[in-house]
């Protein structure tokens, strides 16, 4: 059941832990992954049919996106919640039966609705009897305090009709009318910061009304617990399926919270467990170098100790290497247990590049799994992983040359006379796992007998486009050009593909008959560099979509982005062939261009720019009129992160003769090629035009300080790296250190002077404390040992004299004495440096008499 490529490429899986976002994936009862892309005729620019979405926006600004994707005929979708740009979720709450969903975010400062959507899926319920005489029926939580945030569900566990309830805010009950019948009810109750409830009564209707409570007494904490004292839970989710296709549970990021369950016994129902644990103070700047990926079912009881304990000796262990594109830089680990046609969460934690991760899991459970970068724009589909019990052989993932692979599905395919146009797996490495970025931008040219059937010029790499073509064979030449300049990778900047091919009209869906071509590089660190000291071995293999026999005709290296080409002596004959290179030490990048043919008149060259690093450092590059300027960072006030975060904007200047076609920026922390921290805003920089050779670009930044720093001393300078394209591509600036910022804790300052009011003469005590942010705790801790300046003000004067200084105690506080000779105000002032804000207090008046 490999994992479901197009959801994923789809969702663009909006930011994810380790980054600016985090995601969840939602996968509600499915019964369809998507093992082959069964295509059918589409409008340009919109999905296929198959690949049809509901789209629906929750009372907070999260998305759910329902995709209808998988084998012929399966009806039960893939589902998933997403966050707005720069923010995480929290805990939401879902119920899935009869062809509905619905999901409500929880933890908010006020209830908000559940958003409901039609999903098509589930066994259609029978409709109640119509004559049926109906009872009154009140549903109460009891022994919880006051209740909020609570919903019910009802169903007849015969005919599964599930009935409404009528909710009665702001306290424990709810009410509905039903006929004679057995029935299955939940109460969901979830009052922050209280733990969070799945309560389950059945109950049967006779001839009278009744009242079924739902006790948070009888309920007890559920979860995964491990026998590592270090870890702690970074997400989790647990959730009550019924027969018929009824799911309902909550998510939760942050792993905080707890959940409580009460035992009971039915046939058919299973409780689900799923959590990721990590090192207990891991963040993004110091991520776990371990992670557990751990999952339970009680079927049909939940026990009266539904906590489910598990030794590390007990699961499957592996360590996969994480390399890097280029580059230091963020990423995240996302993964799901992929269930039979249960599904489960997916949940992801950061990782840094380079870098390798011990993975603990659950045995015998197939785990689909991605890699993410940078804000979730570029993601690796990485293998479906199903291991047994004990030690197994671990994986290298994100290895150079970032590539074309050839489409998981229909890329390329033709059916009667319209070519469809999706190359969708832009960047996937030569280990094997599919990839693609968003980011990203695509360009078509299908041209045939020297005539342009089709021109389409930086397109999304999700967007279908097509073509009507003659009927009749003819020969075409088709390039793909793509394009990226993006904050966490320096590889793969551009890769064009050049085919030449004979196609004429068919009946079905058919592939074009493309040659594709992976490529591999040995003798790579860990950043995907050469040194000058070792040889690399490249190799070029090319596969034909349809049955033919190929060969590759020609190896060529350059260093200079493709401007000049250098051919390699090949080794080898047929479809796979190789070189040694011995890399220059001037050379900062390598590209690769290889050339094919098959034996049936097909053609292919495929260049791909920067294919991998070398060892000459990587500069500051600018081609052609392209110029940036005026890079204002937080509005050029100081930038000063509290111990929960900042939220500021970055703006620069970019100029060219041929106008802006798009720019970016980044911060980094530490050196340009090993930086120990990146921060990337969620969404790509905005350009504006301002003129015909002007553009102004905004980007909003987001940071979170536990989760995007993590470390205290990340604070200091950080540098802007900023880039533009002109409009016709022919230019371009990429400034590594374009501009510095000091990126400050903030602190706080307090003052009280005492007693008020006061006699002349007498002695005025005046106190206060320091503090600064504590980025690892999200918290403001005591800052000791700090010179920090007591001044007054007399009443009727602007300015403020400098009485005397004082240090800082071990706790940040402050004490000291004057003689009251006055009225005016008194206050603190802390100068702050490099690293820490300008603190002032508050002004505290005194009453001389």
């Amino acid at each position: 059941m490999p994992l479901p490529w197009n959801r994923l490429r789809n969702s663009a899986l909006a930011t994810l832990t380790g980054v600016a976002a985090t995601t969840s994936v939602l996968l509600v009862p499915a019964d369809g992954w998507a093992a082959d892309r069964t295509a059918a005729p589409a409008v340009a620019v919109s999905p296929a049919p198959h690949e049809a979405r509901q789209t629906a926006t929750l009372a907070t600004g999260e998305r759910v996106e329902i995709l209808r994707t998988g084998r012929k005929g399966a009806s039960k979708p893939n589902v998933w919640i997403a966050p707005k740009a720069g923010q995480t979720t929290g805990r939401y709450a879902f119920t899935s039966a009869n062809g509905k969903l619905r999901v409500r975010p929880l933890n908010q400062r006020q209830v908000v609705a559940a958003t409901e959507l039609a999903t098509g899926a589930g066994t259609p319920a029978a409709p109640a009897p119509t004559a049926a005489k109906t009872y009154p029926v009140k549903l109460s939580i009891v022994n919880g305090g006051a209740v909020s945030f609570k919903m019910f569900t009802v169903w007849n566990r015969r005919t599964l009709t599930e009935y409404q309830v009528k909710d009665q805010r702001n306290s424990p009950n709810g009410s509905v009318n039903l006929p004679p019948g057995d029935y299955v009810s939940v109460a969901m109750h979830d009052d922050f910061p209280k733990p969070a409830y799945l309560l389950v009564r059945t109950f049967t209707v006779k001839s009278a009304g009744l009242t079924v409570r739902f006790d948070e007494k009888t309920a007890k904490e559920t979860g995964v617990k491990v026998d590592d004292a270090a870890t702690r839970r970074d997400s989790a989710s647990v959730s009550i399926s019924f027969p018929g296709g009824i799911e309902i549970g909550y998510a939760s990021l942050g792993g905080g919270g707890k959940v409580y369950v009460n035992p009971f016994s039915l046939t058919g129902a299973a409780l689900h467990l799923q959590e990721v644990q990590v090192k207990k103070g891991s963040s993004v700047s110091v991520p776990s170098p371990y992670r557990y990926d751990l999952s339970h079912t009680f079927q049909n009881t939940v026990p009266a100790s539904p906590m489910f304990h598990v030794r590390t000796s007990s699961l499957a262990k592996t360590v996969t290497t994480f390399r890097a594109p280029g580059t230091n830089t963020n990423a995240s680990l996302l993964s799901g247990p992929m269930v039979d046609d249960l599904g489960g969460m997916f949940f992801d934690s950061p990782v840094r590049l380079p870098s390798t991760v011990t993975e603990y899991v659950t045995p015998g459970v197939t785990y689909g799994r991605a890699l993410v970068y940078g804000n979730s724009e570029s993601v690796l589909i990485l293998k479906d992983r199903k291991l047994p019990v004990g030690t197994s052989a671990g994986e290298t993932v994100g290895t150079a040359p970032f590539d074309l692979r050839g489409p998981q599905y229909l890329g390329a395919y033709r059916q009667g006379t319209t070519i469809w146009l999706n190359e969708d797996s832009l960047f996937s490495d030569s280990s094997g796992n599919f990839g693609f970025d968003n980011r990203a931008k695509v360009s078509y040219k299908l041209s045939s007998g020297g005539k342009t059937l089709l021109s389409a010029v930086d397109q999304s790499p999700s967007k279908e486009v097509r073509v009507t073509v003659p009927a009749a064979r003819a020969d075409y030449a088709l390039t793909e050009t793509v394009s990226r300049t993006v904050p966490y990778s320096r590889l793969s900047s551009r890769m064009t593909s050049e085919w030449k091919f004979s196609s004429a009209a068919a009946t079905r869906p058919t592939d074009l008959p493309l040659i594709d071509i992976d490529l591999s590089v040995s003798g790579l660190d860990s950043r995907n560099t050469a040194t000058s000291a070792n040889r690399v071995r490249i190799g070029a293999t090319a596969t034909a979509r349809l049955r033919a026999t190929e060969t590759v005709t020609a190896l060529e290296y350059s260093t200079d982005d493709g401007t000049t080409w250098t051919s390699l002596p090949v080794t080898g004959t047929g479809d796979s062939a190789s070189a040694e290179l011995t890399v220059p030490a001037n050379a900062s990048f390598v590209s690769l261009r290889v050339s094919a043919v098959d034996d049936e008149g097909e053609s292919v060259r495929r260049t791909v720019v920067r294919a991998f690093a070398g060892p000459a450092p990587q500069r500051d590059q600018t081609v052609g009129a392209t110029k940036i300027s005026n890079i204002v960072v937080n509005d050029g006030k100081p930038l000063a992160v509290d111990p929960f975060g900042a939220f500021f904007p970055v703006t620069f200047t970019a100029t060219d003769p041929a106008g802006i076609a798009d720019g970016d920026a980044y911060l980094y922390h530490g050196s340009y090629d090993k930086p120990d921290n990146v921060l990337i805003s969620p969404a790509p920089a905005e350009c504006r035009k301002v003129n015909a050779t002007t553009s102004t670009c905004e980007l909003i930044y987001d940071v979170v300080s536990q989760l995007d720093l993590g470390k205290n001393s990340l604070a200091g300078p950080w540098k802007v790296a900023a880039w533009a394209h002109s409009k016709d591509r022919k230019s371009y600036t990429d400034l590594h250190a374009a501009k510095t910022v000091n990126l400050l804790r903030a602190t706080r300052l307090s003052v009280n002077a005492a007693p008020e009011p006061i006699r002349k003469g007498r002695t005025l005590t005046i106190t206060g404390k320091l503090t600064r942010a504590d980025w690892q705790t999200s918290t403001y801790a005591g800052f000791a040992g700090q010179s920090v300046r007591l001044q007054f003000r007399k009443v009727g004067s602007s300015t403020y004299t400098t009485v005397k200084t004082l240090t800082t105690n071990s706790f940040g506080n402050l004490k000291t004495t004057v003689k009251a000779s006055r009225d005016g105000y008194w206050r603190y002032s802390f100068v702050g440096n490099s690293t820490v804000r300008t603190a002032i207090s508050a002004a505290d008046y005194v009453d001389v008499r």
